[in-house]
């Protein structure tokens, strides 16, 4: 009887085993996803071969990977919830601050939902939706205080947004369209559209700003390391545009060398095609302008950087 005594716990010694194995769950959780993601981004091209001998689909590898790659969201790993699927719902919640916010005020907005305990380790798939469908009325109510800042001329002539920066959803919600388009995609959006593939636009819609009248040249202008054209490819042809030219960097040798680590610009075109053999200076951000200026037509939008350049628009996240 006194052995029986002696071998039941107290109700806090409960609390503690029980924490201490939720303590075990979720860092379980993170360790999974950024074994995920080192694996990923070692084995380049072998992908496949990984989502088969895990047993997952490439969309949930896609998933543990937006997990992994999240550096927020690994940062407030103490603080996260427990459940895999509130995770990626919290990476992706993150994503969309980036493209509404851009990223300084979208790391202080994301960080701010654990700090007033909008997201604890017990929060529910349920409790993020309405955070989620909060976001998507504040986009609601941008996009209508932002029509108020653009100029629509007669139809036939050019929707120009008076302000230079401005967020990828208002400009389709406010139903603009750009001729020549320049994207310097992060690191976070090649690893991620390199599995999501056929899902680019619905992740990255950048077609939905498409000038309806085939006649113009409209194109779109991506800079990527040379590792990574297979994904810019992949963007062309999700946003609607024909892959056209490559254009590489210099080479000292007088031989075929790896070009894997420098960057490269894929052109892509659609609407009435025209050839183009201008070449460009440099791939910094205001030789690319420059080069774009010279082959393309109004309106023009920069994708993934701040810039102050005349008639452009821009947009980052």
């Amino acid at each position: 009887m006194n052995s029986l005594v002696s071998n039941m716990m107290s109700i806090d010694d409960h609390v503690d085993k029980i924490n201490e194995a939720k303590n075990k769950v979720q860092n379980g959780i993170f360790e999974m996803a950024e074994a995920i993601t080192d694996a990923v981004n070692q084995l380049d091209g072998r992908q496949a071969e990984l989502s088969e001998k895990l047993g997952m689909s490439k969309g949930t590898i896609s998933k543990w990977v937006s997990i992994g790659s999240n550096t927020r969201l690994v940062k407030m790993k103490d603080k996260a919830p427990l459940s895999f699927n509130s995770l990626y719902q919290l990476s992706s919640l993150d994503n969309q601050y980036n493209k509404i916010y851009g990223q300084k005020v979208a790391e202080k907005k994301f960080l701010e939902l654990f700090e007033n305990k909008k997201i604890t380790p017990l929060s529910q798939r349920n409790d993020i939706d309405k955070i989620i469908r909060s976001q998507k009325q504040t986009i609601t109510n941008k996009t209508r205080d932002n029509k108020e800042s653009i100029v629509t001329h007669p139809e036939g002539q050019v929707k120009t947004p008076v302000n230079s920066e401005m967020k990828l959803q208002v400009l389709i919600k406010s139903n603009l369209f750009f001729n020549t388009i320049i994207v310097v995609p992060s690191f976070n959006q090649l690893e991620k559209w390199k599995y999501t593939r056929s899902d680019i636009n619905e992740d990255y819609p950048l077609r939905n700003l498409e000038n309806p009248d085939k006649n113009i040249l409209q194109q779109c202008i991506i800079k990527v390391k040379a590792r990574d054209i297979d994904v810019a490819m992949l963007c062309l042809d999700n946003w609607g545009y024909n892959y056209s030219n490559i254009l590489i960097p210099n080479q000292k040798k007088n031989a075929l060398v790896s070009i894997h680590n420098e960057y490269v610009v894929i052109r892509g075109e659609r609407g009435r095609p025209k050839d183009i053999n201008s070449v460009i200076k440099s791939n910094n951000s205001v030789d690319l302008i420059n080069y774009a200026e010279n082959i393309g037509a109004e309106p023009f939008l920069f994708v993934g950087e701040i810039i102050k350049a005349k008639n452009w628009v821009y947009c980052v996240g």
